[in-house]
């Protein structure tokens, strides 16, 4: 066990001996080393050569013996070799240290700065404040990283703003999807309805017009004559139904002009404000008066308003705020007028958001609410080239938002 740890040490050191001699710092120590060998041997080769002819010049001359001039030579050679070998160690540790400091260690925070920009740290930067070419190549390898960086950043940015560009599109698609399968919806319901309530109407109007004969023959305080008055009451209620389903079947193809949005709104509000649902509401104006005009059937669009202040005044039966406001805004480079009607009743949840213009869809009670008006509404809107979008939250209130084209000069 021993034995092969002691073996496992070895190959270890062996091999990072091997990677040493095989980086750029040991390739550069052989050199130097092999370059101080070289040039020591010669110098040592040298200047024993030029003594042994000294000395044996002195020989010649004084008649040393030859053991003593042999003594001589050894203790000079020993000593040249000695200055020799301090020469060299001093001399190699020197350029180690040089090469080690200006080559060595900035090719490695160079080699490490590229390994962690390899592993995505763009802003990771190299310190070499020298003024050679070494720092020459950490200056141009940092202001690579920061391009780097920035190229990086702005392609995130890209990518999230077309994520949002599509998402909003997709969205746009959904709606338009949506309001094109509503529109069939309405078409298709339109013409069934015509159908019936002209089917329906004939026989209504005999019952309510015998109806009203027969109350005129019969005793004031009779029990009959309260049974023909609930009879009429509910024809009525019929009648209305079936004028609410002429309406929405009706083809909305009607006359258009310019028209004054303000002023529409102001004459719906004279004609409403009369009415006793309205007194405990607090009517809110925010009127752009300079609106342009739209295109559109004033009479139609009277008619959308009072849906639109009828219903939230429904939705706020024991009082509140209504916000009627008008401003002029602009979508997709397209001039509309907008009106927001905006309640503080008791809002739509949001299961029953996408019924709304759906008819004789309702969340009023029973015998309150036929369901026609919003989809009466939608069609009358969609016919304008407009559109019609709600908001709403339950136990705060509702906000219909219309939006009209603008009179271009092309309708007399």
């Amino acid at each position: 066990m021993t034995e092969a740890v002691g073996l496992l040490k070895l190959s270890g050191m062996s091999v990072k001996v091997r990677k040493t001699f095989h980086s750029l710092t040991g390739k550069l120590l052989l050199t130097i080393g092999s370059l101080m060998v070289v040039v020591s041997s010669v110098f040592w080769y040298l200047i024993t050569t030029y003594q042994e002819k000294e000395f044996m010049k002195i020989f010649a001359a004084y008649g040393t013996s030859a053991a003593e001039l042999e003594r001589i030579i050894r203790q000079q050679n020993w000593a040249i070799a000695a200055y020799v070998l301090v020469f060299l160690a001093v001399i190699s540790v020197v350029l180690c240290s040089i090469l080690w400091k200006l080559v060595s260690t900035p090719v490695s925070m160079l080699a490490e700065g590229m390994h962690r920009v390899a592993s995505g740290d763009l802003e990771y930067k190299v310190t070499i404040n020298t003024k050679d070419e070494m720092g020459e190549l950490a200056k141009s390898f940092n202001m690579m990283t920061g391009e780097l960086s920035r190229a990086k950043a702005e392609l995130i940015a890209w990518g999230t703003k077309l994520e949002k560009m599509v998402d909003e599109k997709t969205e746009m698609i959904k709606n338009a999807q949506a309001q094109l399968i509503q529109s069939e919806k309405l078409a298709s319901l339109g013409r069934m309805a015509a159908g019936v309530a002209h089917e329906i109407n004939n026989p209504l109007t005999g019952v309510i017009t015998f109806g009203h004969f027969l109350l005129k023959a019969l005793p004031p305080d009779s029990q009959e004559k309260k049974d023909v008055e609930v009879i009429l009451e509910q024809a009525n209620r019929c009648s209305s139904i079936v004028k609410g389903l002429l309406g929405f079947s009706r083809a909305t193809s009607t006359e258009k002009s310019a028209v004054n949005i303000n002023d529409i709104l102001k004459g719906t509000l004279d004609v409403l404000g009369r009415k006793a649902d309205f007194f405990k509401l607090r009517i809110v104006t925010l009127l752009d008066d300079s609106l342009p005009l739209v295109v559109a059937g004033g009479l139609q669009l009277q008619q959308v308003f009072m849906n639109m202040i009828v219903n939230a005044a429904d939705a706020m039966e024991g009082g509140g705020t209504l916000t009627i406001s008008t401003r002029h805004v602009t979508d997709d480079g397209r001039e509309q007028a907008e009106i927001e009607f905006s309640d503080t009743g008791c809002g739509i949840s949001r299961e029953d958001l996408p019924k709304i213009f759906e008819p004789f869809f309702t969340t009023k009670p029973v015998g309150k609410g036929t369901g026609l008006g919003l989809a009466v509404s939608y069609g009358i809107i969609q016919d304008h080239d407009g559109t019609i979008t709600v908001r709403s939250e339950v136990g705060k209130g509702t906000s219909f938002l219309i939006r009209l084209p603008l009179y271009d000069g092309r309708h007399e």
